[in-house]
Parts: structure tokens; sequence; C-alpha cells
């Protein structure tokens, strides 16, 4: 940190810094033409271009002129250079970023980017633009953070947009379970393992039915795991990465809307931070007009529409991160397959600290991928010498995706567009103004034999290895239902057919929410959309609260405080508002509920979750005497009413009429968490399992709604502000409007002069 005199020295801190400038006309050499920039009043810039190259110039130049620092940091982050910048207290984080393969896979990647013409000229133009804002600034000018941290800016480049495409996948692909599920799997036995665990685990019994068609769950599947492969009981600590993470998106055609245009919806669940990972911007040239948010650092837009088409992405959640336990020799020199020895790939990782000299450390891989913690780091024991397959490391090129969806036109060009798209998974849903809607389960996922790649795998067998690449024509998709609307929320995604077992961390809550609420009327309109989007009803407690109240009545002698609690409940539909009493009591009962069914889980070693709270929904529905009900420190042989009840006596003793807001806040913290640059916790609306899905540091990070007809009607919001400068009035003037459920209507302009005529600032680049 810099002496607290710098800081607030008014010529260099953070006064400077607060200074709100208009932009001023500008040259850069490498632009090609005139580019016109224009702001709105939310500071979103239109840019309008004669062609991709100034486009993806322009839009590098104006999202540095923002967020330069988050860019160059979270470049840092991804790449595992955190110690450079911050000190040996971040040397253990950037070792694991090498480990993982973060930077090498980046490197790796890009010369299949740079391969790619098209690619290539697009992040060149990029890069351009930013190093053109960054080298125009002096000492003063920096951003807040660069002065907090003791740093400057760096040169831009294509390897630094790269990482960030990276960063966001590990986020959306990092969460695993193999390690601690192959030894629940050991403990448990593959009968019982099932029925707690089972690879799809839904609310809805229509789909369950269809499921069980399938007969995935029933069939026998990781043999090879036993006392011979697992010596040993791992205590396992829980994911770095979040599961929750997600989205929900969904589409309706004409027949269904309300205008009689086709709608689509989108509202990503990613971290909530300052500045927000989205920047809102629209491009524009001879082949592009699109609006949407793109993520700083990276081109294009990543979830937007242009005059023809609208696109939203959720997480597919599909698994795509395997961990292989390889035989290895104790010097790490070699490493054994099918009763063979291999040689051992070995890399070198070059770490700079901080006033310290650079530390060296030792990667080790097989042909499944490196081995993430060993004898010289072993922040993870349960994972020492074990070997991890990610289709992150993969040279994919994604940006071709975007480059190319930003100009699609129908849905001949939606499929080309993401079928370049690898990773992460993701559900891409489609609407255009054609009335065509459809939706496509995306990326690069392997053909497996039955449970392949849910447990760890044997790493001395060339059998667990993946042999083949699904095709894109085999993945799952949907193509104008009769139904009229379709979507997703991170569930599994079963839209038509499916041709391959795979596998991943689904949650069936939201997406049954959405097939509820989308059938429920006949027509739709935007406002039925934003209330859809700022739902809070958590589906799990609507569908279980009768059968629970159904206990409680058939008890006697309730007290006066339980008497008002049940009717609280009784009145209750399932909504977590902040202020509810019901949305509290039943959370803290229903988490009760479950403490008390799963102690015989709770005592595993190799205990990482619960099983979904469908499995115990459906328990308490259909198997009222089953053994789990049974508590193991009792005499007596407890059954779901007795658990029900004890619960509830437990949840009302320790109740003092709070509410839910006393449980949920909302923490919209700074990206390197410098308590002063964020914004204090608040009471919210909202539920993890709600449409507005909600929990401490995560949520709705953009919401979007756009009607598709002659021209294109959005409406949209994310938790944030444009700028990155904690000085400005546009850093976090989103946020307030963002948790009292507003939208802005999005202005997007089909052409200069709309923009010139209705934006409030402009400036120019010429060359």
């Amino acid at each position: 940190m810099p002496p607290l005199g710098k800081f607030l020295n008014p010529y260099t801190g953070f006064v400077q810094s607060e200074e709100n400038k208009e932009a001023e006309d500008i040259k850069i050499s490498g632009a090609t033409n005139t580019i016109s920039i224009y702001y709105d009043e939310r500071k979103v810039p239109h840019i309008f271009a004669e062609n991709d190259h100034d486009m993806y110039l322009a839009q590098g130049y104006v999202t540095a002129k923002d967020r330069l620092w988050q860019m160059d940091f979270m470049s840092y982050a991804s790449a595992g250079r955190l110690s450079e910048i911050l000190g040996t207290g971040y040397l253990n984080y950037d070792r694991l970023q090498r480990r993982v393969g973060m930077l090498s896979s980046a490197k790796n990647a890009l010369k299949a980017i740079e391969a790619n013409p098209e690619t290539k000229r697009a992040l060149d133009a990029y890069t351009e633009g930013v190093n053109a804002h960054m080298y125009s600034l002096s000492y003063e000018e920096y951003p807040l953070e660069y002065k907090l941290m003791g740093y400057k800016p760096e040169p831009w480049t294509n390897l630094k947009s790269v990482l960030i495409m990276k960063y966001v996948s590990a986020m959306l692909t990092g969460y695993e379970e193999d390690i601690a599920m192959a030894h629940m799997l050991k403990a448990l036995g593959q009968t019982e393992f099932q029925k707690l665990y089972p690879e799809f685990a839904s609310i809805d019994l229509e789909q369950m039915n269809f499921l069980e068609k399938l007969n995935i769950d029933s069939l026998p599947y990781a043999s090879y795991i036993n006392y011979e492969f697992l010596t040993n009981t791992a205590k396992v600590k829980p994911s770095a990465f979040n599961p929750r993470l997600g989205s929900n998106n969904w589409a309706i055609n004409a027949s269904k809307s309300a205008s009689g245009n086709p709608v689509l919806c989108n509202d990503p669940h990613l971290n909530l931070t300052l500045p927000s990972i989205w920047y809102e911007v629209q491009l524009s040239c001879n082949n592009t007009n699109v609006y949407g948010v793109s993520i700083p650092g990276t081109i294009g837009v990543i979830i937007g529409f242009n005059e023809k088409i609208a696109w939203g992405i959720t997480n597919g959640a599909t698994d795509v991160r395997d961990w292989y336990k390889p035989r290895i020799k104790s010097d790490y020199s070699a490493y054994e397959m099918d009763g063979k020895w291999k040689k051992m790939k070995r890399s070198i990782e070059k770490i700079k600290i901080k006033d310290h000299d650079p530390f060296f450390d030792t990667v080790y891989s097989t042909v499944h991928g490196p081995l993430v913690i060993d004898n010289s780091y072993n922040e993870n024991p349960e994972a020492k010498n074990y070997a991890l397959k990610w289709v992150l490391h993969e040279p994919t090129n994604d940006f071709l995706s975007f480059i190319h969806l930003n100009k699609a036109q129908n849905y001949k060009d939606f499929k080309e567009s993401i079928s370049h798209f690898k990773c992460p998974v993701q559900n891409f849903v489609y609407a255009s103004a054609s009335d065509t809607i459809a939706i496509h389960h995306q990326g690069m996922l392997y053909e497996k034999w039955n449970g392949q790649g849910r447990f760890l795998m044997d790493g001395s067998k060339a059998s667990h290895l993946y042999r083949k690449v699904v095709s894109g024509e085999d993945l799952p998709q949907t193509f104008n239902p009769e139904s009229g609307f379709l979507y997703s929320a991170n569930n599994f995604p079963i839209f038509d057919t499916i041709n391959t077992y795979f596998n991943g961390y689904y949650s069936e809550t939201r997406a049954h929410r959405i097939k509820y609420l989308l059938a429920l009327k006949e027509k739709l309109s935007i406002d039925d959309m934003k209330k859809m989007q700022l739902d809070n009803v958590n589906e799990v407690a609507r569908l279980v609260l009768p059968d629970l109240l159904k206990v409680l009545d058939e008890s006697k002698n309730h007290s006066a405080k339980s008497k008002k609690i049940l009717q609280l409940l009784k009145k209750w539909k399932g909504d977590y508002d902040k202020n509810s009493q019901a949305a509290y009591f039943y959370d803290m009962w229903w988490t009760n509920i479950a403490q008390l069914t799963w102690d015989e889980l709770h005592i595993q070693d190799c205990y990482l979750r619960d099983p979904d709270a469908s499995v115990l929904l459906n328990m308490i529905r259909f198997e009222r005497k089953s053994k789990y009900f049974d508590k193991l420190n009792t005499d007596r042989k407890e059954g779901a009413e007795e658990i029900i009840l004890d619960a509830y006596k437990m949840t009302l003793s320790s109740y003092e009429n709070q509410k839910w807001r006393d449980l949920m806040e909302v923490d919209v913290s700074h990206l390197a968490r410098v308590e002063a640059l964020g914004m204090k916790k608040e009471a919210i609306s909202g539920h993890p399992d709600a449409l507005n899905a909600i929990s401490g540091n995560w949520g709705p990070s953009w919401r979007m709604i756009v009607e598709m007809g002659k021209r294109p009607r959005a409406y949209g919001i994310y938790a944030g502000g444009q700028s990155g400068n904690p000085g400005s009035k546009h850093y976090d003037e989103f946020v307030n409007d963002w948790r009292n459920g507003k939208y802005y209507e999005l202005r997007y302009f089909l052409n200069k002069n709309e923009a010139k005529t209705k934006c409030k600032s402009q400036f120019i680049i010429t060359k």
C-alpha cells in the first residue's frame, strides 16, 4: 500500500482518479477510417465503425478507458501472477493456477486462435485499442487500484484476452466431486449410493418417469472402485468453486407472446463484484450491429441481440473436469499404463514475486494431465499424485463463436456460430424475428461409458481414457417445440433426445419453476417475463410444505407461539420475500430436517454434501419409513413424521420473530476485496433455488429480456456500473435499481444518425 499522503494527494492519488472527464477525440495509428463512439445517459458506448477491425479496436479502447485495472488484474489472477504485484502471500494461489494449467492452456489456445486469420485480426485490433489508451495515461491518470497496490499497468497482449476467457471457463467448470464421490460410493455401496446421489434428481415426476426409462441409475458401473483401488478413506475438502453458479434462460414463440413477437430472457448467476464482470456495449460496422454485454478484456458481445436474432447462455453444468489415479515412480520419473512405464513430462514454472527472488515450481504431467498435488505442493492431500484432465486444457477458439454469433442472421448462422464453442459447456437459447426458437447444449463432450468421469478414474488403464468427442449434431438440442417455449436452468439437458452418457452437477428446481410458469398462462407479456426473473419462490418449499404441515396438524397441544407460526406457514406460498417470517422459519426448519435425516452421511470422513433437496422431498412423499430417517443416537426408531416434528421443535425453540432478511444479504464487494471500494451488505429477496437465485456474493449478474419484432425491444440491468473508477457516478449506479427489481430500456440504434440524435456525448477515433 502507498503512504496515505500519496493516496490523498490531489495531483497523484484518489482525488485525481475520481475526476470524470468528457471523452476527447483521439488518433490511433491502426485505425483505417473514422470511428464514432456515442455514450448514452448510462455511459453505454455505441460504437459505429466502417469495418470489423476498427470496431474491435474501438471496443478495446473504450473498455480499457472504463475497466483497465479490472482487465489487467483478472489476467494476472488467471495466469497465476498475483505474487508479482501483491507479494509472497499469493504464492500458493499462483502455484495452484499454474499447476491446474491455466497459463499453459491459454498459451496453447492462443496458438490455435492466432492460426485463424479472422480471430487473430480481431484480437490484434482489440489489443491495439487497449494499448492506445494504456500508453496515453500518466501516473496521475492511472486507475486508483494501481496506486493502492503500488504497481503500474503493463502492455495488453492477445494472451491476456485468452487468459480472461480461461478464467471464466474455470469459474464455470472448476467444481468437481470425483474424489469425494468415489470414496462415498465405496463406503455406501452402489445401491445406497445411487439412491442418495442419483445421476438425475428431480422434483418433476414426469421428468423422473422419463429418466427412469433411460435405466442409467440401475446399470452397474465403477466396479473398479474398491478397497484395493482406494486403500484409505479421504477427508475431502470442499471445492473452492461454487456449484451454484448457473443461470436461467428461456424463449417463447409468437403463439405464446402477448405481443405476437418471440421473446427471449436470460439472467446468468455469477459472482457479484465491483467492477462487474459485464460491460454493456453496442458494436456496429458494415457486417455487424449487435448490443449486449461483453466481458472486459475479450472481444465481441457474449450475451445479446441484433436486428434478426437474440441469444442467451446458461451454464451447462456438465462435468468436464476429471481426476485419474496413476501409478507413478517415487521420483516422478515415470508412470505406468497397461503394464508399461512411460516417461513423465516435466515443466518448470517461473513465478515472479514482488521484492523477492522468483520461485521455480516443477509440474509433472501424464497423458491425462498435470499432477496438481505432489510431494512439493500438498495443499489437498486427498488428491496427491492424481492427474487432472480438463476440457479447459484443450486449445479451443471460443472467440470465433462470438465473432460469428454477433453478426448471425438466422438459425443456420446461429448453429454454425456456436459450433466453435467448446468450453465451458453452455446452454445457448435462441430466438429470431422470424419466429424460430431453439436451445443447444453446446461444448466439447466426450463419449463415455456409463459412469465414466463421475468418479476418480484408474490412470493405469488406457481403457479409462476418452476416445471420441461427441459430434455437434448428437449434443442435446431442441428446435421450435410444440409447447411454444423452451428453457434451461442448469438442469439435465433432456431437450428432445439423449444419445450418450454424460454427467454433471445439475439442478432441476428452477427449471421446474420456469416450466410451471411458462405453461400457466396462454399468453405472456414483457411484464410477465420481468416477474418471472424476479420470482422468489423456492419450488421445493412450495411442493413439500403441505406434507410438512399435515404432520403438524396431526400433532396436538400447540403453544400460542406454535399456532402463530402455523398460521404464517399455511398462508405462505414458498415466496422468499426479504420481510417474510414464514420464509425464515421454513428455511431453518428444512435445514434441521436435512441435518437430522443425513446424520449417517455426516459421520463419513469422505462426506462432501447432502443429497439433493429433491431426494429428501421424494423420501418424505413416498418413503416415510426410510432407514435414513432413523437417528443414529436414539433408542426409538424414527420415521419421517418424527424427524419433521423434532426439527420443528428445534426451530421453534430458537425462533424469535426473525425475517428472511436476517439470513439473506447480498454482498457486492470489490474485485480485489478492498472493503472501502465495495458496497455494504444489504438484505434482499430471493433464494438459491428461486428463479431470483441469489446468496451472499452471487446472483443474477445480468438480467435481459428481448422482444424480437420488426425492431428489437430490450430491457436489462446488471449489478454494477459502466465505470471501473470508484470516484465516478457510473461506478455502482445500477446496483440499487438492480436490488429493487428495476430494468432499463436498452438503447439499440439501427444507425449512426439515431445514436447521434439520442446520445448525450460522443467522440471520434481517427488514424
